[in-house]
């Protein structure tokens, strides 16, 4: 595509042939990525199913039907179980943008779908059209369809992102730690979960290609289908930056880190003017904007529809209280006020605290080990769902961040054969036993896992 060669696209181990053996063919590309990124989803997925099957027929039959969490008296018939388990919080605002579109303005002063974003049920009417919207659970079979392909999307993009980056064993391990992780039982729910994380991937997977135009069409898509999908430009404008920069006046080794440093800026903030002579790099950087953009048309949507850019953060902060606040100031806040556990509170107060703390450390070992861009958005995309005021859904969010899965990976690689697999087998049964006991909290709809 214009702009896409900037500089020769990076090497990847992928596509380097066997030694002896020449390129392989499509199909054993495919069988590849089949046993290595499709294969951990889908077993994944399969033993969620079983969970959600044996939670409603042996667990939800002890439940008190009179206290308020207790799911649609169906979800026993077992067809209809299948999409019902996982339809639970905010899905049904999903499909009835699916199903009827965004509300009137008025609905702007309450809770409202319109603070949620639209490729996702723009999608699930797609998929609802070809099933046949007189299906009863139609946009609910759409959506599982939308997520479980966008599941696998993402399985084979954090697949292929980290073989670029290190081997294939730790790309492997990485698809492995994503499919067994405590909250991936919302990659298949009726969530824009899945799909988020596999544009996300995919954008940053052909940035570090220097493939600007396919980056800038996931990010825009991005960012119409989550609110935290606009920050991927921060991490294509750092690589674009970069790239830039290196083309223009390459850094070399210098005597001392005074020296070092004014090459450093010399480089990335003198010299790279040079590089906007050139259409290439206009027109990358028109490709970079194309993340904005997509935000930017769901606000010009609005507009028109109920005359104000930004709906979502109206109705966000008229119907759940939601406000901008210092992220270090709620974290305070947090330590300093506990609250007691409870299955009726939608603020799951003691696993969104864990999670949080878990993304902050985390930030640790993906500055240092990964490249610049994956702890850029590690950190933007921790920082920001603590900004709205409360912690609520900080565990979904951590979901999203791939480059742990990543660090996770590589921390299992290195050492002794011995030590790998301990870490490794470590990390995989710790999350095998949360992510059950999760999927069935879920599938029950206790509002602490929403």
């Amino acid at each position: 595509m214009p702009g896409d060669s900037l500089l020769p696209t990076a090497t990847e181990r992928e596509t380097q042939s066997i030694p002896g053996v020449g390129a392989p063919s499509r199909w054993q590309t495919l069988r590849h990525y089949v046993s290595a990124a499709v294969l951990p989803m889908v077993v994944t997925r399969f033993m969620l199913v079983l969970v959600g099957i044996i939670t409603v027929d042996y667990i939800l039959p002890l439940i008190n039907p009179n206290q308020p969490i207790y799911p649609d008296p169906s979800i026993r018939h077992l067809h209809i179980m299948l999409y019902l388990m996982w339809q639970h919080f905010d899905s049904g605002f999903y499909i009835s943008i699916a199903s009827g579109g965004y509300w009137a303005a008025p609905t702007l002063k309450g809770m409202s779908n319109w603070a949620f974003f639209p490729l996702y049920p723009l999608l699930m009417f797609i998929f609802a059209f070809v099933i046949g919207t007189s299906h009863a659970g139609a946009y609910s079979i759409a959506g599982l369809l939308v997520s479980f392909m966008a599941t696998l999307v993402a399985g084979i993009y954090l697949f292929r992102i980290t073989k670029l980056e290190y081997s294939e064993q730790v790309a492997n391990r990485a698809v492995w730690l994503l499919a067994v992780f405590p909250m991936s039982f919302y990659l298949t729910a009726i969530y824009p979960e899945s799909l988020a994380l596999a544009l996300s991937i995919t954008c940053l997977y052909y940035a570090r290609r220097r493939a600007w135009w396919r980056a800038g069409i996931c990010g825009g898509l991005a960012a119409i289908t989550h609110p935290q999908g606009v920050l991927l430009i921060a991490p294509v404008g750092y690589e674009l930056w970069q790239t830039l920069a290196e083309q223009v006046a390459p850094l070399e080794q210098a005597k001392n880190w005074q020296a070092s440093i004014k090459k450093w800026c010399h480089s990335r903030f003198v010299a790279v003017w040079r590089a906007f002579r050139r259409w290439q790099t206009w027109a990358a950087l028109a490709a970079l904007c194309l993340i904005p953009l997509g935000l930017g048309l769901f606000c010009l949507y609005g507009y028109i529809k109920v005359h104000t850019f930004t709906p979502f953060a109206l109705t966000e902060q008229n119907g759940w209280g939601r406000h901008f606040i210092n992220p270090l100031q709620l974290i305070q806040q947090m330590i300093q006020h506990p609250r007691p556990a409870s299955p009726y509170d939608w603020n799951f107060y003691g696993l969104n605290l864990v999670m949080l703390f878990f993304g902050l450390f985390m930030l640790i070992p993906i500055f240092k080990r990964l490249p610049f861009a994956y702890g850029l958005y590690t950190l933007l995309n921790v920082l920001l769902p603590v900004t709205a005021g409360e912690t609520n859904s900080v565990a979904r969010f951590t979901l999203g961040l791939f480059p742990i899965y990543m660090a996770l990976a590589l921390w299992c690689s290195r050492g002794t054969w011995v030590r790998q697999e301990r870490r490794y087998s470590l990390l995989l049964v710790v999350f095998s036993l949360l992510l059950p006991l999760f999927m069935a909290m879920f599938t029950l709809g206790i509002y602490s896992l929403s």
